[in-house]
């Protein structure tokens, strides 16, 4: 797409701001642009998870951040009790911690958490992994990414066309916040990497053990 606008750039650089299809495809950008984050972010958790799952983790090994995740249905199930199953829940609960069987976690656990991306969802997702490292690389891919999904749900909920949401925008400014999206998904999917690479899921005491099975 950013080569169909460069196109029509160069060659009718005076109908690029009236041209109805060039300034669609411009605010296009945003949608293809807000997908490939929301597809990266969905396929890194989902690996990660699959991962850990796969590990053979015992329970009352898992950083306690990550019960956050692990301990899902259990946590359901305590919000949702009521009466008599209230303590029964509780205490199921927190015998998990010190539970030795294995953790395995559906690559669904975080649903439809990761449907709407921001660097507030990014930022979440790390500290539920017990991940300290900042959501983004930069305070400059941070303020593009924000950019990016307010103009994307703008065009998805109707509050704003596509030409009227890129309205005034270069493709040089177009590639800068490709450029933005690209640098936080590789940033990502590193941390996500690194973090799966040193077992850090599991604490520190435990993870000798795993990583001389592995």
């Amino acid at each position: 797409m950013l080569g169909l606008l460069k196109d029509a750039q160069d060659s009718k650089p005076n109908l690029t701001e009236q041209d109805t299809t060039i300034t669609t495809i411009r605010g296009m950008i945003y949608i293809s642009l807000y997908a490939t984050l929301e597809y990266c972010i969905t396929q890194g958790v989902q690996t990660l998870l699959n991962f850990i799952s796969s590990s053979q983790i015992r329970y009352a090994h898992l950083e306690y951040s990550f019960n956050a995740v692990a301990l899902d249905p259990l946590l359901s199930s305590v919000q949702n009790a009521g009466g008599k199953k209230k303590w029964p829940s509780r205490r199921a609960l927190f015998a998990k911690l010190a539970d030795t069987s294995i953790c395995t976690v559906p690559d669904t656990a975080f649903g439809t958490f990761l449907h709407n991306v921001w660097p507030e969802t990014i930022e979440e997702i790390f500290l539920c992994f017990g991940i300290d490292s900042p959501p983004t690389p930069t305070s400059r891919e941070r303020a593009y990414l924000t950019e990016i999904v307010e103009k994307r749900n703008a065009i998805a909920h109707g509050r704003d066309t596509a030409s009227e949401a890129s309205e005034g925008l270069t493709v040089t400014e177009l590639r800068t916040r490709m450029d933005a999206v690209y640098q936080e998904c590789i940033y990502f999917l590193s941390i996500l990497e690194e973090h799966a690479a040193d077992l850090r899921f599991i604490r520190p005491r435990h993870r000798r053990m795993y990583r001389t099975v592995t």
